[in-house]
């Protein structure tokens, strides 16, 4: 006969990691010296996080979202009004929380136990995406609209995006600073996506720098205070010389870019994992699936249901923006130098 195996309850296991958080407290508190405070506060979070059932992987997947044009039908690089608001509703009820841009790249993630921090993209700086109807008010079915009618209705939702420009900036040209004034006042990020939008690997050097070059001193002569430090590669074409992408110079104007975006279309590890893609980040884009033809099977329809299904490879978060906070046999896959200043790894 083989040998029987005995599994303890998930009550009992997460009595136990209290008793050792309260025991790890203890010793802590006895050893004196810096950060013992922190780190009992950090075992004290984890011992809660887990009582409720909640079981924390900073070091899951995030997912860039890529959104383009909205308009009342559904269309290639464009959402439907109803297919946004359903968006927004899906990722809230499923524990989705917004955040920029910049805090998901540099690893300072902030959001609520329980919850997967997401980053919203729009790309073209189109009329639909911003659009004011009477003097500077939103138009409700644009999508910054939509965007904030929802943040109203739940603002633990968040309230930020990555809005990556080209030379029109929303098509209204008299409310071009208007309009950047308000994303910026209200923590949006502004992203550069070149003057004409072309493929940039069938370009020479020159013309690549002429193109981010160029777009950056359209911003900068509506708004010098704007600093971009975020590529959206056209069609997500990289040109030759790569590393062109992140410094450049061209009519006087020189630029530096930390990141450079590209078309889709997989989520990706988070700046400290060993698997964390660097500079060159890919998206999300945008799309219905339907598992009976395979139709957007690269887009997020496709993703959600895919997090659904394999919830331990989702990002969820601990609530402690000071702790990495996974099984403990995810320490090997971190990367330590990648760590924002002050966070540790806190395993269970």
């Amino acid at each position: 006969m083989g040998q029987q195996r005995f599994v303890d309850s998930p009550t009992k296991i997460i009595a136990t990691v209290a008793v050792l958080a309260a025991a790890c407290m203890l010793v802590l508190a006895g050893c004196g010296g810096g950060g013992s405070a922190k780190e009992v506060n950090a075992q004290e979070n984890l011992a809660s996080v887990l009582k409720k059932g909640i079981k924390p992987n900073e070091m899951g997947e995030v997912m860039v979202l890529e959104y383009h044009r909205f308009a009342e039908k559904e269309a290639n690089y464009q959402r439907s009004y109803e297919n946004f608001k359903k968006d927004l509703d899906y990722l809230y009820k499923n524990n989705y929380r917004l955040i920029s841009f910049h805090d998901l790249l540099t690893g300072n993630i902030d959001t609520p136990a329980g919850t997967t921090p997401v980053v919203f993209s729009f790309d073209d700086s189109v009329l639909s995406q911003i659009n004011y109807t009477s003097g500077t008010a939103l138009d409700p079915n644009c999508g910054l609209g939509m965007l904030e009618a929802f943040h109203k209705q739940h603002p633990d939702f968040g309230y930020t995006g990555l809005f990556n420009v080209l030379p029109e900036i929303f098509d209204q040209p008299k409310y071009k600073k208007d309009k950047l004034d308000y994303l910026t006042s209200h923590g949006f990020e502004i992203g550069n996506h070149t003057i004409s939008h072309p493929l940039l690997a069938n370009k020479t050097d020159d013309q690549v720098q002429a193109e981010i070059a160029g777009l950056q001193k359209d911003v900068q002569n509506v708004d010098p205070k704007i600093k971009i430090d975020v590529l959206c590669l056209p069609y997500g074409s990289i040109p030759k010389n790569q590393a062109l992408m992140y410094s450049g110079s061209s009519g006087g104007v020189t630029y530096h870019n930390n990141w450079s975006l590209l078309v889709g279309s997989d989520p990706f590890y988070p700046v400290y994992h060993y698997k964390s893609p660097g500079q060159l980040v890919p998206r999300v884009q945008v799309m219905d699936y339907d598992p009976r033809t395979g139709s957007g099977a690269d887009g997020s329809g496709y993703w959600l249901r895919y997090f659904e299904r394999r919830p331990e490879l989702r990002f969820i978060s601990d609530g402690d923006p000071k702790t990495i906070c996974a099984p403990a046999y995810m320490q090997s896959r971190l990367v330590d130098k990648n760590l924002p200043k002050g966070v540790q790894f806190l395993g269970y």
